[in-house]
């Protein structure tokens, strides 16, 4: 049954500033019951079935939660939640996908268990194990355990990084939260901009950075004891890439891979509530949604976008609700397509809100939106393709950066420059669409000399060195960027393959940095959770012990998880062209942005910020407009920035 959902935006107006939201959130050592009553004042979005709040007077501390019930949905559930003897106390926000069998371990051992809740095993898997309990864990949280008794506070975060958790020290103190709004409302901590890490060539912070000075995030594969009040960081999980695995027929290879993406899709769609699944048509979603089919016979709703015909006319990129539809067919679910022409001049303030970091990707908005019409229809959790372009190869900057090594090596430079110089003198679009393929071409001769690494990070619609030194008032070097820092080591790796080099930096960078933060807070401004079954950590492992042509063989990228699927799903669906999950986002900036684009990134409000350059803003601004550049990306992560700066500090 396929449903057609027209959707009309309302205004929305950017939440007052004493106005936050938290999922789970604490002060060790610091600030009173006032304080963190003030960080849970409005905090419906991310949990609005329960809420709570523990104080302690005589250690200054306490934790507080909001709830959002999947698992247990009795007051059973209620956190923060204690353990027997009272001494150790939990917030969590997350879901322990692999909790029954480490409760019948516990419970082997004599272990009593009260509710029915995943918190409890992992307050007692603590207590039995201590901070070794992490390495059970199969799931994505972000939790946090106050031992009464030591006054030592221990937290930690999921593998991959799908659950996030940001702190702040405060001379012997400590504040930690789901969102940085909870933190900042707490009333403990100075709102400033961290200049240093907003000087970033890209559209998103890289951890422990933020954007906000003072304010971190903890690491995926972290976690954290604070103690006499001093604060500790260790990793407790890493991907170890190998390329040492693999047999020629790859028969083997595809059985593993579909044993473990049908468990982790069986144990993902555990839970006391309604299960459904963001469809998009990819080969990612479908082959989850296949799975999900082998493991029940219920109802399922699935959820898909399509964007109105005027929209598109500038992207010329396949349409994903008609494979979307196909899939849904196949497999009985109930579809919805919602036909989106969105307000976007209301929603970014929004999303800008409730990202919290300076994160500019579009692709929110979709999310958000199914979201919003998923949890209308009572359902409340929805699994997603999250992860795998990453972890299975599947990026076309990927095939982009391999053809640069041939290209560079094979064509002579008095062929390569008439031929950039050519294309750079071809507009990329008219007043009425775009060429698709003279913007990749352009986009391709703009990093096909780099260096492997720098090529990398460029080809990731960031800015180059010339344009970051363009781009900014101050004189800093773009080589001394956290972002160019944090990732020129593992790129630049020679002992793995530059293929399996490329996926694991975007597997520890991009997708949880960018793709994992804005799929969850976009979805939990909603109420809904989202699950991405292709993170699990046991398939990265897997997918990272394998040679680099399990994931690009020929031109076929996701070999592997292809030959896989074609067990379950239709070879138009298995191959069809790569379309991205994004958004109208040059017929947005070109048409109903416009005026924000002008208000925003005017000379004056730019010069009153003081971080990028006016003049040169104002050229982007005007080359996109007449065609001769394909500045949209960039535009986006200035208008999201200004917003960040108006809504949080101004």
């Amino acid at each position: 049954m396929i449903v057609h959902l027209h959707t009309t935006v309302p205004s929305y107006p950017v939440p007052h500033s004493r106005h936050f939201s938290a999922r789970s959130l604490g002060l060790i050592n610091i600030g009173n019951r006032e304080a963190i009553a003030r960080s849970l004042e409005t905090i419906a979005h991310r949990g609005p079935d329960d809420e709570g709040v523990q104080w302690f007077s005589d250690e200054n501390s306490g934790l507080a939660h909001r709830r959002l019930s999947i698992i247990d949905l009795s007051r059973a559930g209620h956190q923060p939640m204690s353990s027997a003897s009272g001494d150790l106390w939990i917030t969590y926000n997350g879901e322990l996908y692999n909790f029954q069998e480490i409760k019948k371990e516990l419970a082997d051992k004599g272990y009593k268990f009260a509710s029915k809740t995943d918190t409890e095993v992992i307050l007692y898997a603590f207590e039995e194990w201590g901070t070794e309990c992490v390495n059970k864990f199969n799931g994505m949280f972000a939790f946090a355990i106050y031992d009464k008794a030591r006054h030592t506070l221990f937290a930690a975060r999921d593998h991959i990084g799908i659950k996030p958790l940001y702190y702040s020290t405060r001379g012997s103190g400590l504040i930690f939260a789901s969102e940085i709004k909870a933190i900042l409302s707490s009333g403990l901590v100075e709102k400033l901009p961290d200049y240093d890490a907003l000087h970033t060539p890209t559209r998103f912070q890289i951890s422990p950075y933020t954007g906000f000075k003072g304010i971190y995030k903890l690491p995926p594969g972290h976690f954290m004891i604070f103690e006499q009040g001093q604060l500790h960081i260790k990793r407790y999980w890493d991907v170890n890439a190998t390329e040492s695995i693999g047999l020629r027929t790859g028969q083997k290879e595809a059985d593993e891979l579909d044993r473990l993406l049908a468990d982790s899709v069986r144990l993902q769609m555990v839970g006391d509530v309604p299960v459904g699944i963001l469809l998009s048509g990819g080969l990612d979603s479908s082959i989850i949604a296949a799975l999900m089919r082998q493991h029940t016979n219920q109802d399922i709703h699935s959820f898909t976008i399509k964007f109105a015909s005027h929209d598109k006319k500038f992207e010329r990129m396949p349409d994903d609700s008609d494979y979307a539809r196909v899939v849904a067919q196949k497999f009985g679910f109930i579809h919805h397509e919602i036909i989106l022409d969105p307000n976007v001049n209301d929603l970014l303030p929004l999303l800008t809100y409730h990202l919290d970091e300076p994160l500019a990707d579009p692709a929110s908005i979709n999310t958000y939106l199914i979201s919003k019409a998923a949890r209308e229809l009572g359902v409340t959790v929805l699994l997603n393709g999250m992860g795998g372009d990453e972890i299975f190869g599947g990026y076309r900057k990927y095939i982009a950066c391999l053809m640069a090594d041939i290209y560079e090596s094979r064509v002579p430079g008095f062929v390569k420059y008439p031929l950039k110089t050519f294309l750079d003198k071809i507009p990329v679009a008219t007043s009425r669409r775009g060429f698709r393929t003279i913007r990749w071409a352009r986009r391709f001769f703009s990093f096909s000399s780099l260096p492997q690494a720098e090529r990398c990070m460029m080809s990731d619609l960031s800015l180059s060195s010339a344009q970051y030194g363009e781009m900014f008032l101050s004189n800093r070097d773009y080589y001394s960027s956290y972002y160019y820092k944090a990732q020129r080591d593992r790129l630049s790796d020679s002992s793995l393959s530059y293929l399996t080099r490329m996926c694991l930096n975007d597997t520890k960078v991009l997708l949880p940095e960018h793709n994992l933060t804005y799929s969850d807070k976009a979805s939990m401004t909603a109420s809904l959770e989202s699950r991405p079954p292709l993170t699990d950590h046991r398939i990265v492992e897997f997918m990272f012990s394998l040679p680099p042509n399990f994931r690009i063989k020929g031109r076929v990228q996701k070999y592997l998880l292809k030959k896989t699927a074609e067990r379950y799903l239709p070879k138009k669906i298995v191959y069809r062209p790569k379309a991205p999950f994004g958004a109208p986002l040059r017929a947005w900036i070109r048409g109903p942005l416009s005026g924000t684009v002008d208000d925003l990134l005017s000379e004056e409000s730019i010069k009153r910020r003081g971080l990028y350059n006016p003049k040169y803003v104002r050229q982007l601004v005007s080359n996109d407009r007449a065609g001769k550049e394909d500045n949209a990306h960039i535009l986006w992560t200035l208008l999201t920035n200004e917003l960040w700066f108006r809504t949080f500090f101004d």
